[in-house]
């Protein structure tokens, strides 16, 4: 797919940097989610003089990083004048503690991953991180406050723009009743926005086995089977996408309708 035919897609940023809206998505009942107001993307910490100016013309009021503390210490992000900022971890481990891609954390998360050696995960795992990030997680609680009170335009992000941050903009068409295939195909487009990073990794490999390039495209990319486990996981918990986030964020029908008459046009 030609990236700028993309309804999300905002120009003016490198490729790399995954950066999108959900502005343009279609929803179950005829509408699309209004442009200009829900952004998502990797960290603000690479961005040219001509990326910065086009990030401050985004307006942006709020950016909630998802990186753990130890993924964001000493990498500074340029956060436009006048935005919010918050960070807060997107991803936990089931003690409650953020799950950290800093060098640091990588040996935790190698462990928790049950590795046996360098490329064989634990089947569930990665489906019980993400099925986690869409319940009782502060990020995307933290997340939702901001959306309730219409605090757009808004941008999210993690490190790469894709597990953290994928989920993230989950929360939001499942709230704004985006369709499955649109929600689907915004979630693993970030293939095609990391398609240089990724490539790039794969032709470093010292070990060129298929075991070896399985591996690192699944670390530099994204995988449908875990998102389909996420909102497997809401299906079978509840009757529609509406229940579920009137039931974990507090919202009653009527607030759900005036949030969708808002970012739905």
């Amino acid at each position: 797919m030609d990236l700028t035919t993309w309804p999300g897609y905002v120009p003016g940023f490198s490729q790399d940097h995954n950066l999108r809206e959900l502005g343009g998505l279609p929803t179950m009942d005829g509408r699309h989610v209004r442009r200009g107001l829900l952004f998502r993307g990797s960290a603000l910490t690479e961005l040219d003089d001509v990326e910065r100016v086009r990030l401050d013309e985004l307006g942006l009021r709020f950016v909630l990083d998802l990186r753990a503390k130890g993924e964001a210490a000493g990498n500074p992000e340029r956060v436009p004048e006048g935005a919010e900022y918050l960070r807060l971890g997107g991803m936990r481990y089931e003690d409650g503690s953020e799950v950290d891609f800093s060098p640091e954390g990588i040996e935790r998360f190698q462990r928790e991953a049950g590795l046996d050696g360098p490329f064989k995960p634990a089947d569930d795992f990665f489906s019980r991180l993400y099925i986690s990030m869409l319940f009782d997680n502060p990020a995307t609680h933290a997340l939702w406050e901001r959306f309730e009170q219409h605090v757009a335009p808004l941008f999210f992000h993690c490190t790469a723009g894709k597990d953290r941050t994928g989920m993230s903009a989950v929360v939001l068409e499942l709230a704004l009743g985006v369709t499955r295939e649109a929600m689907l195909e915004d979630f693993m487009i970030t293939n095609q926005y990391r398609e240089f990073v990724i490539e790039r990794a794969v032709a470093s490999l010292s070990d060129g086995s298929p075991a070896a390039e399985e591996h690192v495209r699944k670390a530099y990319g994204v995988q449908i089977e875990n998102v389909q486990s996420a909102l497997a996981a809401v299906d079978e918990r509840f009757p529609s996408p509406e229940a579920y986030v009137q039931a974990e964020y507090g919202v009653s029908p009527d607030e759900l309708a005036a949030l969708r008459d808002f970012y739905l046009e």
